[in-house]
């Protein structure tokens, strides 16, 4: 029997799932707020395991030419003085890529194929669980109904998992304001860069040979910065003392589309209740310190789809959290770890201790990296 599959969502969790699912012939519907595909003008970085997610599913082919691929990654003092630098072709990585591109490269690349299936400028209203079966309500009156499957992937400020979990307390705010912005710089010749100060953090991603993306972050509640409107005037405020490439980046800021959040995490992942499946960030949102939010979404996508397409629902999503539940809250702690220790850092022994670490024992990314390349937990 066919069942019939509402998919919530047209990011990078909704489209992986969407792409698998018409690999093994299920049907399904897809809605997103949004009035069209994601025009977002910022970046975003695949690492090794993101990078082999979408070999699978036949997307980085799609992406040829349109990415930069990483060969090194260095952390510097805020000043520009470099603490450590590692090598990204050595092991466990000499048969990996890390790359980073624009962001609608890759949502574009996941679209393709699926374009008749979105309907946009669709809300969902309701979430109500019945026997076997969702009913919901949304903005478009033709959807709604009861489905087999809800997919919720609908991001880290899920309205499906507010609806279904009202009243419960599913976030921790970690009082850390964000921005992301793509910045021409032409003829760059940079790798991947972070720069780090006290409560603070500037990353450089090249995503070609003329442009770079970048993040940045700070702790609020130690810095006079309040999320608003004034997201330029904030980023230079934070960054002036910043040396390396920061100070001519911030001189192109005048006609640069930034992109402002505070950094959120799930308290505890959720992959399923009843008939409503949450994958990607929907799932297990956490920091973006290892850059694991999209490889969390591929491989969530793969997982409950191969489950869907062997077994019947119930038994599906029994699989899918059962393969992915470990995975997924190891690589919360390894993400979320450093903003534990993020207001600390005002003091400069605590940052003397950082810098020592990371001299001695490597860029903190790269070693969580390695530790999903080979620990036997991850491979499992």
């Amino acid at each position: 029997m066919t069942s019939k599959i509402l998919i919530v969502g047209a990011g990078i969790a909704g489209l992986s799932i969407a792409q698998w699912l018409s690999r093994f012939g299920l049907d399904f519907e897809i809605i997103e707020k949004r009035s069209s595909e994601c025009i977002a003008h910022t970046g975003i970085v695949l690492p090794f395991n993101a990078v082999r997610e979408l070999k699978d599913l036949g997307t980085l082919e799609r992406l040829e030419g349109r990415y930069f691929e990483a060969s090194t990654i260095t952390y510097n003092k805020m000043t520009g003085k470099t603490i450590k630098s590692a090598n990204l072709t050595e092991p466990p990585f000499e048969n990996d890529q890390f790359i980073s591109l624009k962001r609608q490269d890759l949502d574009r690349a996941l679209l393709e194929g699926l374009e008749k299936k979105i309907r946009y400028n669709t809300e969902i209203l309701t979430v109500e669980h019945g026997d076997d079966a969702v009913k919901i309500t949304c903005t478009n009156e033709l959807l709604n109904g009861s489905y087999d499957l809800l997919i919720a992937a609908d991001g880290i400020n899920s309205l499906v998992r507010q609806n279904n979990y009202e009243g419960q307390e599913m976030l921790v705010d970690h009082n850390v304001i964000s921005w992301r912005f793509v910045v021409p710089y032409t003829e760059h010749t940079l790798q991947p860069l972070h720069l780090i100060g006290q409560t603070d953090l500037f990353t450089v991603y090249p995503i070609s040979e003329d442009a770079l993306y970048c993040y940045g972050h700070v702790y609020e509640d130690l810095n006079d910065i309040v999320l608003g409107d004034n997201a330029k005037e904030n980023i230079k405020k934070v960054f002036s003392g910043y040396g390396g490439p920061v100070p001519y980046i911030l001189s192109q800021l005048d006609d640069v589309d930034i992109l402002t959040n505070r950094l959120k995490s799930v308290i505890k992942p959720c992959f399923f209740d009843r008939r409503i499946a949450f994958v990607g960030d929907s799932a297990s949102g956490c920091s973006p310190l290892i850059q694991q939010g999209a490889a969390m979404a591929l491989a969530d996508s793969r997982c409950l789809a191969d489950a869907l397409a062997m077994q019947n629902i119930d038994q599906a999503l029994m699989t899918y959290k059962e393969r992915r539940e470990r995975k997924v809250e190891r690589v919360i702690r390894f993400a979320d770890a450093p903003l534990t220790h993020l207001e600390s850092m005002q003091s400069w022994v605590s940052r003397g201790i950082r810098d020592l670490k990371i001299r001695t024992m490597g860029p903190p990314d790269v070693n969580a990296w390695k530790k999903l390349a080979t620990d036997r937990h991850f491979l499992s």
